[in-house]
């Protein structure tokens, strides 16, 4: 019951470190999530995301996520 509200987003495709990683999320897409690694050695290109916020919140936040990514993918 403890992890109900929270998700791992898988960024490996994403090919940063993670450091690289963290910064992106910071400065790219506007989100401060939990990085991986601080969980152990296995979260290593992840990064978690509490979903126990309001939906218009979270909404916002992958919409800001989704535009980030697309502008360093091709």
């Amino acid at each position: 019951a403890e992890g109900t509200y929270l998700l791992w987003l898988d960024c490996r495709a994403l090919h940063m470190t993670d450091a690289q990683l963290e910064r992106f999320f910071i400065e790219e897409a506007g989100l401060g999530l939990s990085p991986g690694r601080a969980f152990g050695p296995e979260g290593s290109g992840f990064m978690r995301l509490n979903i126990g916020a309001p939906r218009a919140a979270i909404l916002s936040g992958l919409e800001r996520l989704a535009a980030a990514i697309s502008r360093i993918t091709p």
